[in-house]
């Protein structure tokens, strides 16, 4: 499959362009009007539906944009300035490690030091360049930065094709393809996005670079393939690729001096280099190399059955015999960018098979589901520009676009529920840690898996003022008319200790769809009217226990510092916002802050 996929250029099916006009654009019925035209049966000079074509285009970006506009609106509703899991290690406790004045030497032994098989050098800097201006860190603006490294990777291939028309139908596939929940973890955590978006970005920005055959490209391409390697492991996959890219356009001197600068990157990367135990392959016998093999498959396939593995084995199977029939009829020559990405993205994935098949679960991970969607996303790119006729660049799409928002929509509903999980267990636990001040009282959700660990990196980083967990419930303004009748409300385990109070439940207007941010909570005393805002919880049990699918953000969590409230009795309401208006209504429910500790317990008389 990958000599197919290569053809070197001796070995080229006639009509294909000749070696020194690879990585210089398209074939030239490609130039004329989009695709090659092997499919199609217009001839390939004919432009009738060319006024049609410019009408439609701005039609199909319109479309592009829905996926794009929904993924963008959930990650900046689920974007948390909260330390999670890895980031306590790789961000805070490297913060700490900067605050105390390292030197140079101890600075740069930091940065390469391995994590998890990998050297994160480059997200690594920016933390330590966000250290140094700011004097500590946003995991707002981390998250922000490796969703605009998508962005920016998604750009970049759009630029790498050569015509209007094949811009625009590679900005829909990578739409529809790309821009879904599968890929909810790197969306949706920063921890994520920081490095299996940046990989993509630097590894894609290497390869589309030497597709433009220049010394200029070729030193920015060394440069990228070099980050690459110290972001993730698999991005070394760039440099076996990039060697193939050069061998087939003869530039011998370049090989060599890419060669050369390969060997030096991966033996700085090598040194001390260790494997963690857990994730060490020792399994060698057929047995064992077979299911390393079935893991790659189904890492392949992951995308089309939506992360679970029972079935996707199959499926990427299928993809690689796709990739080798198309290779096999010089793909590579006339996608000279696109097909080593999707080469990188096959090979990452092997990478990544042969680190994690000894820990795999029944699920795939979201943040590999990523290269996996991709490679399918650019190989549909390749079947439909061989199939798409230049006189009617657009028709082959239009028939594409109800499988490509069909899978888009399923994919959306389908990973719904393991995004919201992921959410929950992230929040809720940062929520309890704000009401308690220790890690242990939200179940089997934990900020960091390892005891105490939490406690400890916090108390350092909000002594010297690096990081601190965010206030969760923010003081608001409504102005409050009669209550209203029409809220179900319920509250629950309410909390109050010298550190903070909280409680958590859920409120819905009867008949009304239950959205995000909507929920507030109302503490009425006799001198004083407090409304704050909450986070807001999906509750998809409350909704089919009340039998109102309209209600699936129905949930809420509270808590606030007791230095944010006065010392007063209060009653507690809930408030429901709708743009301007607002519908409240107060509960049976107090808090008695008035009086010494002891007494500030829920009130008995509750319904």
């Amino acid at each position: 499959m990958f000599y197919a996929l290569v053809q070197w250029p001796q070995r080229a099916t006639p009509g294909l362009r000749l070696p020194t006009d690879i990585g210089r654009g398209v074939s030239a019925p490609a130039r004329d009007g989009g695709g090659s035209g092997h499919c199609a049966r217009g001839a390939p000079g004919a432009r009738p539906g060319f006024a049609w074509s410019r009408a439609a285009a701005p039609l199909l970006a319109l479309l592009a944009a829905l996926p794009v506009a929904y993924i963008a609106a959930r990650v900046c509703d689920a974007s948390r300035n909260i330390a999670f899991w890895d980031e306590f290690e790789s961000v805070l406790d490297f913060m700490l490690r900067l605050d105390t004045g390292i030197s140079w030497s101890d600075f740069l032994r930091h940065a390469v030091s391995i994590n998890s098989e990998h050297r994160t050098v480059t997200s690594r800097l920016l933390f330590a360049l966000s250290y140094w201006l700011t004097g500590g860190v946003n995991f707002h603006v981390i998250g922000a930065i490796g969703n605009l490294c998508f962005l920016g990777f998604c750009a970049l291939l759009i630029y790498s094709v050569r015509s209007f028309e094949r811009r625009v139908r590679l900005a829909v596939l990578l739409a529809f393809g790309l821009f879904q929940l599968e890929l909810y973890e790197p969306f949706l955590w920063s921890g994520a996005s920081i490095d299996h978006f940046q990989i993509l970005l630097l590894g894609g920005g290497a390869l589309a670079a030497l597709a433009h055959n220049t010394r200029v490209a070729l030193l920015g391409a060394g440069l990228l393939a070099v980050l690459a390697s110290f972001t993730l492991a698999h991005g070394a996959v760039v440099w076996p690729i990039g060697a193939v890219m050069l061998g087939r356009v003869r530039r011998w001197r370049a090989l060599a001096g890419w060669c050369g600068l390969a060997v030096l990157t991966f033996a700085v990367f090598l040194q001390d280099y260790e494997i963690a135990a857990a994730h060490r392959f020792t399994d060698f016998s057929a047995a064992g190399l077979g299911r390393l093999l079935h893991f790659w498959f189904a890492l392949l396939g992951g995308p089309l059955t939506f992360g679970d593995r029972g079935s996707a084995p199959a499926f990427g199977f299928a993809l690689l015999l796709l990739f080798a029939w198309v290779g096999a009829r010089g793909a590579w020559a006339r996608e000279p960018a696109i097909v080593p990405v999707a080469l990188f993205a096959l090979g990452s994935l092997a990478l990544v098979a042969c680190g994690r098949v000894a820990v795999a679960g029944p699920h795939i991970e979201s943040r590999y589901l990523a290269l996996g969607a991709l490679a399918w996303t650019l190989a549909a790119y390749i079947v439909l520009e061989r199939c798409t006729s230049p006189a009617q660049p657009y028709r082959l799409l239009a028939w594409c676009l109800p499988a490509l928002g069909a899978f888009n929509v399923a994919a959306n509903v389908h990973i719904a529920g393991r995004a919201e999980t992921f959410l929950y267990s992230r929040d809720y636990p940062a929520i309890r840690f704000k009401l308690y001040g220790q890690e242990g009282r939200a179940g089997d959700f934990r900020l960091h898996p390892v005891e105490g660990r939490a406690e400890k990196i916090l108390a350092e980083t909000t002594a010297r003022g690096i990081y601190r967990l965010p206030p969760f419930s923010a003081q608001k303004v409504f102005r409050l008319g009669p209550p209203s009748s029409r809220l179900v409300t319920y509250v629950t385990n309410l909390t109050t200790n010298d550190h903070a109070v909280g409680f958590e439940g859920w409120a819905m207007i009867r008949s009304k769809r239950s959205r995000r941010g909507q929920i507030h909570v109302v503490l009425r005393s006799v001198s004083s009217e407090l409304v704050f805002s909450t986070m807001s919880v999906s509750r998809p049990d409350v909704a089919l226990a009340l039998k109102e699918p309209l209600w699936r953000y129905c949930g809420y969590s509270f808590v606030a510092s007791r230095a944010q409230l006065p010392a007063d009795d209060f009653q507690i309401g809930l408030l429901i916002a709708n743009g301007d208006r607002a519908e409240y209504t107060m509960t049976d429910h107090w808090l008695w802050l008035a009086g010494p500790l002891s007494q500030t317990t829920q009130l008995a008389r509750n319904p």
